[in-house]
């Protein structure tokens, strides 16, 4: 019954104006037993109360000749989904996580031979399971917290696998402090052999800077890694599931329930995020008037058995009577749950009349109303009232059973899916989200293309067809059909079975010039940042080569808020990488980007991240870009205090090394005007000020005729 995971990690969906803002983004919050792979199904995503968006139409620019409200549509954006427990890992969140974990035996602890104590010792642990799914990464974050516990202040963060990743201090450790990497190798094939060599330096640096690293590593890859690093392997064990169960259930003595249920047995053969999943479907099914006895029991058998005889049965019938609106009812209902009833209706029609069913016109008065259509495909499983499967997470195993069951039906649902956006036009923002939630839900049965076709199906615009990917679009439609792109890839980039693939396929799209597919890899980015930032940051160096408006416009909002999120000193050390062979294009974005950064956060810089960035910048930027940077830094400095104003000089003047030629580069830059070579150029006061102060100082530390002979 597992989902893909749904770990979207930022709380808009588009980058482009807001229009307007919409409410808060649903947070879901990682189990101490989950498995960053195995989050609860996406019919846990929030639905609730959707209505049809229907806001004023003078919002919009209005060409009868071209399109309508129709065409338009009115709805808000998909947004993406903000989950925590990924990335830089919150100290109170590991907490929480730490007084509700079971340890299995082994884990912690300071007796020889415990995970925590090797990893204390020998600063690099092997993590592996018998199962996939044994909730090796909730291990992970707790052996973290316990570091943390040790060694206050330590950081504990999330890496992810990615193309041209490697152990390196620089990328992972930074300049100071210690940090807890935990990075999951359970899919990485064997693509990892070159990790796998730089183990035993990076070891030594780990040791050095009294950081830790946890691999979560497949069973048939142990025996390599312990030849490389011996004695670093810990073989992660079961706790009692029943303990587990006792923390997730409210209300319930777990014990005394698992003994009436007469189930032990059982439930013991599941691994920690299994007894998870029980926990919150027994809790489901009690809400509805289950006794938790009977919920239990149903629950454990469903969990061994699967919902596919049931489905398969039910199916077999409809289609031997030849109910294709049942058939596509189902279908409708499991993609858009809860959505408006005539929504699911339309979407169901849709469906028919891909597949050829001739759905004969009635006169108005005798057709059924969406209503009554949804009350005859009423049945156990679904109350056409709210329009809702049950239990939770049924209307996923619909969808995953028709992907793995029925493949003639595969081409036929992505093309339904790629075109319910087009074809329903006031599709409400819960209804993007959850279509987009489904189609996550049938890459984790069908694999990462189902995920990367459907996404590149939404953001194709009219206008990157018609100029062969040269331009793009941002109108509304075309922002609301890319947000539910967003959404899937997002979730789909940082899943442990199929980011590897997806982040892949975002890396190639950021390098070509198709524009239509770098505008949605920025957004995309945009969503993962805040957590991953090595991967979005990655990305973008790529796009911020791109010669599209648009694409350098969202480029550009997402470096801003990538800054509010990682830090200005933190954000600018990763933006001064971008100068190792930079084109033009990302020159001139780095300089806006930098420009844009210095004019409000300059004085929050660290000074040596600041001299870093100058030291580049001089080297590399041509002149109008370095201008254009200096100007923020200048702009900066005007509004300053004394003491700071001259400290930003100061930094400023020391980036050029005392170097003749750096010293022209600044002077050159600190004009506003090409002609005058005085402060006549400067245009206001401050300016003037600022700039004299920095001839002056520059004038001081000249090697030529400076009094200070250079610094």
């Amino acid at each position: 019954m597992r989902g893909v995971e749904l770990d979207d990690l930022d709380a808009f969906g588009m980058l482009a104006d807001a229009e307007p803002a919409g409410p808060t983004p649903v947070t879901a919050t990682l189990g101490q037993h989950d498995e960053h792979a195995q989050p609860a199904p996406s019919t846990s995503v929030t639905g609730d109360g959707n209505k049809l968006a229907q806001h004023d139409v003078n919002d919009y620019s209005w060409n009868f000749a071209i399109e309508s409200a129709v065409i338009l549509g009115t709805g808000e954006p998909a947004r993406v989904r903000q989950r925590s427990g990924r990335g830089l890992q919150d100290p109170e969140a590991l907490r929480r996580l730490a007084r509700q974990y079971v340890a299995p035996p082994g884990l912690l602890g300071d007796d020889p031979g415990t995970a925590f104590r090797v990893l204390d010792e020998r600063n690099v642990l092997f993590l592996t399971a018998e199962n996939r799914s044994g909730g090796q990464f909730a291990a992970g974050l707790r052996l973290g917290h316990e570091l943390r516990k040790k060694y206050p202040g330590l950081a504990v963060r999330e890496e992810l696998l990615d193309p041209g990743f490697r152990l390196s201090e620089h990328d992972l450790l930074g300049k100071q402090g210690s940090t807890a990497l935990v990075l999951d190798l359970r899919e990485a094939g064997e693509d990892v052999g070159e990790l796998r060599r730089s183990l035993v330096e990076f070891a030594r640096v780990l040791e050095k800077r009294r950081s830790f690293l946890i691999l979560m590593v497949p069973r048939n890859q142990v025996r390599e890694f312990d030849e490389t690093l011996p004695g670093r392997v810990h073989h992660l064990g079961k706790p009692p599931s029943v303990e587990v169960l006792a923390r997730y259930l409210d209300g319930v003595d777990a014990h005394t329930l698992v003994q009436e249920a007469g189930c032990a047995e059982q439930l013991e053969h599941l691994w920690p995020p299994g007894v998870k999943e029980v926990a919150e479907a027994v809790t489901d099914r009690s809400r509805e008037g289950e006794t938790p006895a009977e919920a239990l029991r149903t629950v454990l058998d469903k969990q061994r058995y699967g919902w596919a005889p049931a489905l398969r049965k039910e199916i077999r019938k409809r289609q031997e009577n030849g109910d294709t609106e049942w058939l596509a009812l189902l279908v409708a209902s499991a993609v858009l749950e809860h959505a408006e009833p005539q929504h699911v209706v339309t979407a169901a029609d849709q469906l028919l009349a891909a597949n050829g069913v001739d759905t004969a016109s009635v006169a108005p008065l005798l057709t059924p109303s969406p209503y009554a259509r949804l009350h005859d495909f009423a049945s156990e499983h679904f109350d056409p009232a709210s329009r809702k499967f049950r239990p939770r997470g049924f209307a996923t195993e619909v969808v995953r059973h028709l992907w793995r069951e029925h493949p003639e039906l595969r081409q036929l649902l992505l093309d339904w899916l790629a075109g319910l956006p087009r074809q329903i036009n006031d599709l409400g923002r819960e209804e993007l989200e959850r279509i987009a939630d489904r189609s996550a839900d049938l890459a984790a049965e069908g694999g990462h293309r189902v995920a990367l076709v459907l996404a590149r199906r939404w953001a194709t615009t009219h206008a990157g067809r018609v100029s062969h990917g040269q331009q793009t679009s941002d109108r509304w439609p075309d922002r609301r059909r890319r947000s539910i792109a967003v959404r899937l890839l997002t979730a789909t980039a940082t899943d442990s079975s199929l980011g590897r693939a997806v982040r892949q396929e975002l890396w190639e799209w950021s390098r070509k010039s198709d524009a239509d597919l770098q505008l949605l890899t920025a957004e995309v980015c945009a969503g993962i940042g805040q957590f991953f930032p090595r991967v979005a940051l990655t990305r973008l160096k790529h796009l911020a080569g791109a010669r599209n408006p648009d694409v350098r416009k969202s480029v550009v909002a997402t470096l801003g808020q990538l800054a509010e999120q990682l830090g200005v000193s933190a954000f600018l050390g990763y933006l001064t990488e971008w100068f190792d062979n930079a084109p033009p294009p990302r020159l001139q974005l780095l300089a806006d980007a930098a420009a844009e950064l210095f004019e409000t956060r300059a004085r929050d810089l660290a000074a040596s991240t600041a001299a870093a960035f100058w030291e580049r910048a001089l080297d590399s930027m041509p002149p109008e870009n370095l201008r254009t940077a200096v100007d923020g830094w200048l702009h900066a400095a005007d509004g300053a205090p004394p003491e700071q104003r001259e400290s930003l000089v100061e930094l400023l003047v020391r980036a050029t090394g005392a170097s003749s030629l750096r010293i022209a580069q600044v002077q050159y830059a600190s004009r506003n005007d090409r002609i005058l070579p005085d402060l006549r150029s400067c245009g206001s006061q401050q300016r003037a000020e600022t700039v004299q102060l920095l001839w002056t100082r520059l004038d001081e530390v000249d090697p030529v005729w400076g009094r200070e002979g250079g610094l």
